[in-house]
């Protein structure tokens, strides 16, 4: 089998190389969200992407500057999501269990949409260091400020119960992450094929019952 000419051929990317970058970025994603910061081998990223492993330091400079851009891009892309989103959220003339509803499907697809982040985000909040500091304060942060204006208006309407409203975001978060990456798992319990929308639909009604009317599915991130 002939080896692909950017493999033997390091250094600038040209033709068939213009999507070195984000192969790269998905193959970086892949091993930190499996292996860690440490675990992750530049060399094996880059065998991965289908890449040079020169391409790493064309593109990004160092592991570090690898890790920080997936962070960057990702803080990025949930931004530009709220947004899209937020009028739907906090339209005062919608009901407020419609409204719930939404933000937990919205939340429940862009976890389902790129599981590997949510498992690096939870792997480095649950470490100290300055990468714990820079998720927490590029992507948990944000997101908590964009969802308890929501969540605490459903403590106060009886949706949720009462709690601490960075608890209540945190088990939404965890419980999610585990359902979307237990799928199979949960598919052979049930005896059943059980999809992502299977999984939201089951998880919105154990969490907010059946007295929110299901809310249209809400505009997913590519």
């Amino acid at each position: 089998m002939s080896v692909p000419e950017f493999l033997r051929n390091p250094g600038r990317p040209r033709g068939n190389e213009s999507d070195c970058r984000a192969r790269l970025l998905a193959a970086a994603m892949a091993a930190f969200s499996a292996g860690g910061y440490e675990g992750a081998s530049l060399r094996a990223i880059a065998l991965a992407a289908g890449c040079d492993v020169s391409m790493v330091a064309h593109y990004f400079g160092s592991k570090a500057e690898l890790w920080l851009t997936i962070i960057d891009e990702a803080a990025k892309h949930m931004q530009a999501s709220h947004e899209s989103v937020a009028d739907r959220l906090y339209d005062p003339a919608a009901p407020i269990e419609q409204r719930v509803r939404r933000g937990i499907e919205f939340l429940f697809d862009n976890i389902a949409a790129n599981p590997g982040l949510a498992s690096l985000v939870l792997r480095e909040a649950g470490s100290e260091g300055e990468r714990a500091d820079c998720v927490e304060t590029r992507l948990i942060r944000p997101n908590l400020a964009f969802y308890r204006p929501l969540w605490e208006e459903a403590m106060r309407a009886g949706i949720f119960g009462q709690a601490d409203v960075v608890v209540a975001h945190a088990a939404l978060i965890g419980a999610i992450s585990m359902l979307v990456s237990s799928r199979h798992s949960i598919s052979r319990l049930a005896g059943e094929e059980m999809d992502v929308g299977r999984l939201r639909e089951a998880f919105c009604r154990g969490v907010i019952g059946r007295g929110a009317g299901q809310a249209e599915p809400p505009p997913t991130s590519p």
